[in-house]
């Protein structure tokens, strides 16, 4: 267990920091908005709900909870690999670091590399049109970690 504290424990300043900065950075666009009116109000919600759930899996992480944590992170995880853009919709959500490749694909097939950090991105009925995808690299390292560290909690558990 020794081993793997350690790990847990840096996922878990990972995914905390991770959500703060989120959150910070979707407070610091609050003044762009004219208006907030009830569409943008829920899009905003599902934003600092989603970087709330990474800050809740980070603070598990932390307080030793570490079978729930890691299982909610899982969770955490899948949500940010894949991103897309298509008919005016769109999702993108990354609490931590990405980094990946995002393939637009509205007049040609142009393939970019992405890095940053907590981003979030929800259109609905946007008229762009544009027509993407993303995958997250980072976030199938993370997802591929937390694996392995559950499988060693629960063994450490069962001994």
């Amino acid at each position: 267990m020794e081993k793997i504290t350690p790990k847990i424990k840096y996922l878990g300043f990972y995914q905390l920091i991770g959500g703060i900065i989120g959150i910070l950075n979707t407070i610091r666009f609050l003044p762009n908005f004219t208006q907030i009116n009830g569409g943008i109000f829920l899009l905003l919600l599902a934003i600092f709900l989603l970087y709330s759930f990474s800050v809740f899996c980070g603070y598990l992480l932390l307080k030793k909870r570490n079978i729930e944590g890691l299982n909610l992170s899982i969770y955490n995880q899948l949500i940010q690999i894949v991103g897309f853009g298509v008919l005016g919709y769109a999702f993108h959500f990354t609490a931590g670091v990405y980094g990946g490749i995002k393939l637009n694909l509205t007049n040609d097939t142009i393939i970019n590399f992405m890095f940053g950090h907590s981003m979030a991105r929800i259109d609905i009925n946007n008229l762009n049109g544009f027509t993407e995808i993303s995958i997250n690299f980072i976030a199938i390292i993370l997802l591929n970690l937390i694996f392995n560290l559950k499988s060693e909690v629960e063994k450490v558990a069962e001994a």
